[in-house]
C-alpha cells in the first residue's frame, strides 16, 4: 500500500508540479506588471497611443465597427482607417462586451488598462509550455523567470500602458511556437491542426501591426533552413496551406495590402511576397527533381541555387525601386517629427545594462556558443561576434575605434556575412531535427529584432524572448558541463539543477552580473508615468464639460488622441503621425507664423475653433506673443497669462480665407483629391 501511494505521489509530481511551477512564473510576471496601477489617475494611461486604441475600441463598441474614415481627427480630411491595421481595437471592444456580460462593473477602460498584462502573461505561458516539452522544466523556468523580471520586457507590458505591443508579442510567440510544434508532431492530423493554427495567427498578426512581418520572417528562415537541409520535398502541401491561410486573406481584407501608402506602402512586399517566393522555390524544386532524375543527388545544391537566384531577383527589385523606398523611408524616418521621437533614437550601452542587466551579454554568449555547438562553422561564428559587438558595444567602438559611418558599415557587413554563413552552415548540415529548428527560430528572432533595436529603442521590447532563450542555453550548458564530473545520475541531476539555480539567482540579484531583478518593480511603477500631466488633464476636463463635441481644437500632435478621449473634441493632427507633413505645417504656420493672418488662414483651413498651448509647444512661438481679439482667452478664466496651459477660442475676421497649401500631405494621391475637391 505504501509503495502504491509513493508511486501515485511521484506520478502526480511528474504530471502536475511542472505546470504549477510554470504557472507560478506566469503569476510572478502578472503580479510585477500590475504594481503601478494604484498610482495611475482614473481614466489615464501611461502611453499616448493607449488613448488611440481606447478611442478605436469606443467607436467599435458604439457602432459595431470602425468607419472608413475617422472624422474626429486629421480634419478636414479625416483619418483613412483603411490604411491602418485595427484588430487590437476590435479585441478590446469585444473583450469588454464579453466580460461585461459576467462582470457588469468592468468598463472598457478597465479592459484597456489590463490587456497588456494579460497578453504578456498568455504569451509567456505559451512559450514556457512549449519550452518545457522541448527542453524540460529547468530550461523553461529559467526563460520564464528572466522574461518575468527583465525591465526591458516589463515597461511596455504593464497595466495602464494601453498600446498593442504586448498583444503583438503574444501573437508573435503564438505564431512561432505553433509552427515549431507542427514540425515536431508525428501525427499527420496534429501536424495539420498546428499548421492551420499558425497560419490563422499570422493572419491575425497581419491585421494587427505593420511590423508583424518580422515574426513571419522567423518562420521563413526556419523553412529556408529545412529547404537547404532536406533531400526530398516533404510537407509542401502543408506549407502551401499555411501560406493560403494568410496571404490571400490579408490581401482581400485590408486595403493597406492592396493600395497602401505611407507606412503601409510596401506592406505587401514585406509580408506577403517572401512566403510566396519560398512556396514558388519549393514547387520548382519539386517539379525539377520529380521530372529530372539526375538532379536528385544534387537536391540541396539545387536548393541553394534557387535561394541565390531569388535573392538576386529581390535585390534587383529593391534596386529598381530604390527611389520609391527612399522617398518613403527617408521622410518617414528622418524628418523633424520622427527625429523628435525619443523611442526612435539609438540606444547606448547604459540603456542595455539598465533594461537587461547581464542577460544581454549572457544571451549573446549563449548565441555564440549555440552556433558553435550545433554547426561548428566559423563562417557563422565570426559574423555573429561582429554583429553583437557593433550593436551592444556600438557606443564604445564608435568613440574609440571608428566613427558612426564605419560602425554602420561593419554592422552591415556583419548582417550580410551572417546571412551568408547561415546559408553555408545549412547547406553543409545534414540534420533538420525539430530541436535544431527551435535554435534556428530563436537565432533568427535574436538577429532580426536586435538589428531593428540597434537604431530604434522602441523595438527592444521584442528582444527579451531571444535573450532569455540563449541565456538559458548558456546557463544549462555550463551546469551540464560541471555535472559531468559526477557519475551518479541522481547526484548529477541535483548538481545540474543547483548550479543553474545559483547562476540564475546571481544574474537576478548580484550587481556584478547585472542584478536586473532589483529594477523590476521600478520598471513597472516608475519607468512610465501617467499622461497627460495634471495641468493638461484639467484643461481637457474643462473641454469635456464646456465645449460641444463638434469643437475642433488645434494642439501639439502628441495630445491628439487625448483630446479625443479626455476632451471629447475633434483634432487636426495627432500622435498617429498619419500625415507628418501636416505636423510640420502646424509648426511652420502657427508657432513660426510671420503674421497673425498666416496663422488664422492655416487654422481656418483646418476648421479649428480653439487652440491649445502647453509646455510641449516651443518656448519661442507666435502664440506666446501679444495676440489680437481674434484669439479670445477661454481657459483658465483667472490668471490666464500666468497659467502653464492656455486655451483660446478663435473668432475669425471676415477677410480670412482658406488656402489648400495648408493641406499639403506629401502624398500625391491625397493631394490630387484635395485639389479636385
Amino acid at each position: 500500500m505504501d509503495l502504491n501511494r509513493s508511486f501515485e505521489r511521484s506520478d502526480f509530481s511528474r504530471q502536475y508540479l511542472p505546470f504549477l511551477g510554470l504557472g507560478s512564473v506566469v503569476l510572478l510576471a502578472f503580479w510585477i506588471r500590475i504594481q503601478g496601477i494604484e498610482r495611475l489617475p482614473i481614466a489615464q494611461f501611461t502611453e499616448t497611443d493607449g488613448y488611440f486604441y481606447y478611442w478605436q475600441a469606443s467607436l467599435i463598441s458604439e457602432d459595431g465597427s470602425l468607419p472608413a474614415r475617422d472624422m474626429h481627427r486629421w480634419l478636414p480630411l479625416g483619418r483613412d482607417l483603411g490604411q491602418t491595421l485595427n484588430l487590437y481595437g476590435y479585441v478590446l471592444a469585444y473583450t469588454h462586451k464579453t466580460v461585461s456580460q459576467i462582470f457588469p462593473n468592468i468598463t472598457l477602460y478597465h479592459v484597456c488598462l489590463y490587456m497588456p498584462v494579460v497578453c504578456f502573461s498568455l504569451g509567456l505561458g505559451t512559450l514556457c509550455h512549449y519550452l518545457y516539452h522541448t527542453y524540460g522544466l529547468l530550461f523553461s523556468s529559467i526563460v520564464g523567470v528572466l522574461l518575468a523580471t527583465l525591465p526591458g520586457s516589463i515597461e511596455r507590458s504593464t497595466a495602464g500602458f494601453g498600446d498593442r505591443d504586448a498583444f503583438c508579442l503574444m501573437l508573435g510567440i503564438l505564431t512561432v511556437v505553433s509552427y515549431l510544434s507542427s514540425l515536431q508532431t508525428e501525427t499527420p492530423r496534429k501536424h495539420l491542426i498546428w499548421t492551420l493554427a499558425s497560419g490563422f495567427i499570422v493572419f491575425l498578426g497581419g491585421i494587427s501591426w505593420e511590423g508583424f512581418g518580422v515574426f513571419l520572417s522567423i518562420i521563413i528562415v526556419v523553412e529556408l533552413y529545412r529547404f537547404l537541409t532536406s533531400e526530398t520535398e516533404e510537407g509542401l502541401g502543408l506549407y502551401a496551406l499555411w501560406v493560403c491561410c494568410f496571404a490571400p486573406t490579408l490581401y482581400l481584407v485590408s486595403p493597406a495590402y492592396r493600395n497602401g501608402y505611407g507606412f503601409a506602402e510596401h506592406l505587401a512586399a514585406f509580408v506577403l511576397i517572401p512566403p510566396i517566393v519560398l512556396l514558388a522555390m519549393r514547387s520548382i524544386r519539386y517539379l525539377l527533381i520529380s521530372k529530372i532524375h539526375r538532379l536528385r543527388p544534387h537536391t540541396r545544391t539545387l536548393s541553394l541555387g534557387l535561394i541565390l537566384t531569388s535573392a538576386a531577383l529581390i535585390l534587383s527589385y529593391v534596386w529598381i525601386q530604390q527611389k520609391t523606398f527612399a522617398d518613403t523611408t527617408v521622410p518617414l524616418s528622418q524628418n523633424a517629427v520622427m527625429t523628435a521621437m525619443t523611442e526612435l533614437r539609438n540606444p547606448h550601452f547604459g540603456y542595455w545594462v539598465f533594461r537587461y542587466g547581464g542577460v544581454f551579454i549572457l544571451g549573446s554568449l549563449g548565441l555564440i556558443v549555440a552556433s558553435k555547438r550545433y554547426w561548428n562553422q566559423t563562417c557563422l561564428l565570426v559574423p555573429l561576434v561582429l554583429f553583437i559587438a557593433t550593436t551592444f558595444f556600438r557606443e564604445s567602438l564608435e568613440k574609440h575605434l571608428w566613427d558612426a559611418s564605419h560602425g554602420t558599415f561593419f554592422f552591415s557587413i556583419a548582417v550580410i556575412c551572417t546571412g551568408i554563413g547561415f546559408l553555408i552552415s545549412a547547406w553543409l548540415q545534414k540534420s533538420n531535427e525539430p530541436r535544431l529548428m527551435t535554435i534556428v527560430a530563436f537565432m533568427a528572432w535574436f538577429i532580426f529584432w536586435i538589428a531593428l533595436s540597434r537604431d530604434a529603442k522602441r523595438y527592444d521590447f521584442f528582444i527579451g524572448v531571444s535573450l532569455a532563450f540563449f541565456a538559458a542555453e548558456m546557463i544549462t550548458f555550463f551546469s551540464n558541463t560541471l555535472s559531468r564530473f559526477v557519475k551518479q545520475h541522481r547526484q548529477r541531476a541535483v548538481l545540474e539543477t543547483g548550479v543553474a539555480v545559483v547562476l540564475l539567482a546571481g544574474i537576478l540579484f548580484l550587481p556584478p552580473l547585472g542584478a536586473h531583478a532589483k529594477r523590476s518593480i521600478y520598471a513597472a511603477t516608475r519607468m512610465r508615468k501617467a499622461t497627460p500631466t495634471t495641468d493638461v488633464a484639467n484643461a481637457l476636463h474643462w473641454m469635456k464639460t464646456a465645449l460641444p463635441n463638434t469643437a475642433i481644437v488645434a494642439a501639439h500632435w502628441g495630445y491628439g488622441s487625448q483630446l479625443n478621449v479626455l476632451g471629447g473634441v475633434k483634432t487636426i493632427i495627432d500622435q498617429d503621425t498619419y500625415l507628418q507633413n501636416w505636423i510640420l505645417l502646424y509648426n511652420q504656420h502657427v508657432h513660426n507664423a510671420t503674421s497673425e493672418r498666416e496663422a488664422l488662414e492655416y487654422l481656418k483651413t483646418h476648421g479649428a475653433t480653439h487652440i491649445l498651448l502647453t509646455k510641449k509647444d516651443p518656448q519661442i512661438s507666435f502664440l506666446r506673443e501679444q495676440l489680437s481679439d481674434a484669439f479670445v482667452p477661454a481657459y483658465p478664466r483667472e490668471q490666464f497669462t500666468e497659467a502653464n496651459v492656455n486655451v483660446w477660442e478663435i473668432h475669425y475676421p471676415p477677410d480670412i480665407q482658406t488656402d489648400l497649401k495648408y493641406l499639403e500631405t506629401g502624398f500625391s494621391e491625397i493631394d490630387a483629391v484635395l485639389e479636385f475637391e
